[in-house]
């Protein structure tokens, strides 16, 4: 077999741990080959390429959870340092201080710097309605589409934006509708991010069941 990247070398493609490549590949979200007697792993770049990129299009409605403000900026940065590519745009919805912190984390790595000035990161505040904000995201992948971009890679911080003042229910029905409208047709990874401190159990819940389920809610993997 030819072209295989040993694990260091796939941590590198990916942007992630050597410690996220191996929970991936013992909970079999991601195919690596073992070599020797030591049974090392070796990756496959075609399957790093369709792991980045999602075989499909269904199933990347991530929901975070965050219980600090380093949490959310941690999290939100490692999920958009794995989309700043060429071939890619990432979009960053929150509020002012919030965009400046996870900007200033992602330009502290000269590869996510350099992505940064390539203009690869859109930055922008949640829309004052949950229909605004749909058909925003729609005009702005439709938009990367017809740019060439082969994915688009969106962290929204529901809680903090203007979104996170609507009642419960009307937040749940905006969140199935992203999945309807925009996450399901078109080729977009997505990160919700809510502020646990401000949720009950049932409301958390209830979050889950409208995203990919809670065995692929997204975690920051160290």
């Amino acid at each position: 077999m030819q072209d295989l990247l040993d694990i260091k070398e796939a941590a590198a493609f990916l942007r992630v741990s050597e410690t996220s490549l191996r929970r991936w590949t013992n909970a079999g979200r991601l195919r690596c080959f073992r070599i020797g007697g030591r049974r090392e792993r070796r990756f496959r770049r075609a399957d790093l390429e369709a792991f980045l990129g999602g075989a499909s299009h269904a199933g990347q409605h991530f929901c975070g959870f965050y219980i600090s403000d380093l949490q959310r900026l941690r999290e939100a940065a490692a999920f958009l340092a794995t989309g700043l590519r060429p071939d890619t745009r990432c979009l960053l919805v929150a509020t002012p201080d919030v965009r400046r912190a996870v900007v200033a984390q992602l330009d502290r790595d000269r590869t996510t710097s350099r992505d940064l000035r390539a203009g690869r990161l859109l930055q922008t505040e949640y829309r004052d309605s949950a229909a605004a904000q749909i058909d925003y995201w729609r005009s702005q992948v439709r938009t990367a589409l017809e740019d060439g971009v082969s994915r688009v890679f969106v962290v929204g911080d529901v809680s903090a934006g203007a979104l996170g003042k609507l009642p419960l229910g009307e937040i749940l029905e905006y969140e199935v509708e992203f999945t309807r409208s925009i996450a399901d047709p078109f080729p977009v990874t997505t990160l919700c991010q809510y502020d646990a401190r401000s949720l009950s159990g049932l409301e958390a819940a209830g979050l889950l069941q409208c995203h990919d389920g809670a065995e692929r809610t997204y975690r920051l993997q160290h």
